[in-house]
This record gives structure tokens, sequence and C-alpha cells, in this order.
């Protein structure tokens, strides 16, 4: 391998070249090893990055525009150079050495810059690196790719996906992030998880609901992208919530799932476990004899009864700020199982309340029955549902109900 120091020492006999003409001179005759020793020191800094750069563009007839990517390959649970030299061999064999710029090992990592920029063709080479790593080592791989990037900017981008592998916690179920969806989050996380909702659920046994608000919690979780660490504190404070829904008999055993989610490696390892024991406490907790409705319906009738006065009482209002579901999705449940839709629903319980109130004669103005009944200070419109449901306006059938209470009393007389 070349060194400065030799290359100048008048042993050489080219005490009179300088280092640059000298690695020039002789690119050709050393290609694979001078291209890796260049781009090594480039990369990691090493030297004079400017002039190092300057040596390999002239020596490889390089421009430093080029478009390429860097992706850094690491194997997971490695313990030794066998791993990462299988790596590297495994890369330059799918890459392809028409497509290679780099690929050596750096630190723990294998690092490769390559040609190949399409996005697409990138993901299918890592699959099949992964792939034959696999089948030969059994072990994973964590892969991380940058955006297309020119030559010369190799150094900067070698450092932004070393910070990258911190958050390869978000990697997906295949180990692959792109550097484009990784947003390091250094500063606070804005997060309100509806920890109360979710115990809920799962103390009333309503696995539906359950699977619906922890995929809710881990979505919200992907999107605000906090470090690994303090993503991990939101995933216990979930797990904690969740196992306090268990008998006291279980509770030791699962207490033992805050290590398994402690010590896991990927985001994805924690949701499927959170949602394998919140859906095993969930079922242990539903009823043993069926009910008509659902909990997720039978709490809605159950808040609208609750909320039958409040005239903004609506389906998007009950789902966003009490239940903290799907509006979409409760809407078609609640139509599904009580076969009316929440809003005529709703209608028919404040008709009914209000013909109650006006039979029963405790409330003597009509605009008193609509504000009772959710209708506010629109009795004029109140009069015109009612009508359209009994048949008859409110004034006639307090008329009806009058008439009734008299007669009742003269029977009760007679």
């Amino acid at each position: 391998m070349y060194n400065q120091k030799d290359i100048h020492s008048p042993d050489n006999g080219s005490a009179n070249k300088s280092f640059a003409e000298i690695i020039i001179s002789e690119a050709d005759l050393v290609k694979p090893m001078l291209s890796e020793q260049l781009l090594r020191k480039f990369i990691i800094g090493e030297d004079d990055t400017g002039e190092i750069l300057s040596i390999y563009l002239r020596a490889f007839n390089m421009d430093a525009k080029r478009e390429v990517r860097l992706v850094i390959l690491k194997p997971s649970g490695a313990k030794d150079s066998d791993d990462f030299f299988f790596l590297k061999n495994t890369a330059q064999q799918y890459v392809g050495e028409e497509n290679l710029y780099l690929c050596t090992i750096l630190n723990d990592f294998v690092v490769i810059v390559t040609s190949v920029t399409e996005q697409e063709k990138i993901g299918a080479l890592l699959d099949k690196i992964r792939s034959a790593v696999t089948r030969c080592y059994r072990s994973g791989i964590m892969a991380i790719y940058s955006e297309t990037v020119h030559f010369e900017y190799l150094p900067e981008v070698y450092e932004r996906l070393k910070v990258c592998t911190g958050y390869s916690f978000y990697a997906d179920s295949n180990g692959t992030m792109f550097e484009g969806d990784i947003e390091i989050n250094s500063g606070s996380v804005c997060l309100r998880p509806q920890y109360g909702a979710i115990e809920h659920a799962v103390k009333s046994g309503d696995s539906e609901k359950v699977t619906i608000l922890l995929a809710g919690f881990f979505k919200k979780l992907r999107k605000v992208l906090p470090s690994p660490a303090v993503a991990k504190t939101f995933c216990l404070e979930l797990y904690v919530s969740i196992i306090r829904c268990c008998g006291i008999d279980k509770i030791d055993r699962y207490m033992n799932g805050i290590e398994t989610v402690q010590e896991a490696k990927t985001l994805s390892d924690i949701e499927n476990y959170i949602e394998e024991k919140g859906l095993e406490i969930t079922r242990n907790n539903a009823p043993e004899t069926d009910k008509i409705y659902s909990s997720l319906v039978r709490d809605t009738i159950r808040i609208i009864d609750q909320n039958i006065e409040n005239e903004n009482l609506s389906l998007r209002w009950l789902a966003g700020t009490i239940l903290y579901t799907n509006v979409d999705y409760l809407g078609k449940l609640f139509k599904k199982e009580t076969g009316k839709n929440f809003s005529h629903y709703v209608m028919e319980k404040r008709m009914e309340m209000a013909k109650d109130l006006i039979l029963e004669g405790k409330k003597d103005r009509i605009y008193e029955v609509a504000e009772n009944v959710g209708y506010g200070s629109n009795s004029q419109y109140f009069s015109q549902v009612f009508k359209k449901y009994t048949g008859i306006s409110p004034l006639e059938y307090k008329e009806f109900a009058r008439l009734t209470r008299d007669r009742e009393l003269q029977a009760n007389n007679s």
C-alpha cells in the first residue's frame, strides 16, 4: 500500500516527482488498491481531503459533480472480521465491479459508493445481498442508503449516514432505511398518546378498538420520529398502562415484558409484541356472554344518552374528542350494528325524549323542549323535525298530551 513518506524518499528513484504525479502515473497498475485507499482517506477526512480528492479525480478521470449513492451495511450481531469480509465480498458480487467506486470496511460498517442511482435498483440489490447473508450466516443486515449526491460531498454524506445508523430502530421489516425518510429529531417531542383510551378499550375487552388505537399510536410515533431511547419510553408507558388491566394473578408474567420492550432492536418488534400481549389481555377481559353491540358501539350509545342536550353532538366530535377513534370507521360500525346511521339514531332519541317531556308536561314552552333535546335556540327547526317524525307539530302534540292527561284525571276521579 502506498505511503506518502515512502514515495517522497530518495530511495524510490522518484525524488523529483510529487506525490500526486507518482500516483497518477502509476494509477493503472494499482487501480483497485489505490482507488480504495484514496477514497477511504477522502471519506473519513484523513489528511488533506481536498488534495486527496484532486489526486483521485485526475488519476481516474473522474468528475467531482458525478452523481453517486453511498450505502452503509452492517450485519446484525457481527462479532468478528469474517462477518464483515463476507458482507463486503457479497456486496461486490451483487452490485458489480462496473458499478462500484468503493466497497470497503470502515469501523463497524461496510461502506459502498456506487454509480447505481435508481432507488428501486438500489433496493433490489440490497434485498439480494440480504438474502445471501441470511442464507449463509442466518443473520440479517442493517442497510442505510443516501440521497443521490455529487462525488465531492461524500465525506458529509458519510457523517450523516453514521448518525442515521442510530435510527435503525425505525428500519422497515427488511432492515433497510433511506436517508431521505429520516428526519433527525434533536429537540423536544410533541406527542400526546391516548393511554387512557387504550386502557379503557383493554379493560372493556374490545379487541377491535384496541387494534385500531395501537396502530394509531405507532403511526404517530413514526411520524414524530423521536430518538430510539425516547421512543422506547413512550412504548414502555403504553405497555405498563396495558398490563395494569390484567388480573393480579397474571401481572408478574406480563411484567417480564418490560425487559423485552427495553431490549428490542426495532420499533416493529415492539409494536408486534405490545399488540400480541395487549390483545391477549383484552380477550381475557371480554365478557363471558356475547352482547348485541360491540363495546365501541355501546360506548357510543352511552355517550349519546349523556350528551343528548348538547347541540354540538356529532359523530366527528364524539369520535375525535371522547372515543379517540376513526370517524369513518365508527360511522360504518355503528350503522352495521344498529341498522341506523348516527345522525338518524340521535334524531330518533331526541324526538322520543321530546315526546316524553311534552306528555309529562314538564316543559310548558316548545322552545324549552327544543333546548332540552339538543336543538339550542332553534325551536323552529326542532318543530319541523318533530312534525316530520310524528306527523303532527309540537303544539298539536302538546294539545294531545293535555287532552290525554285530562281524560286520565277524569277517569281517576270517577
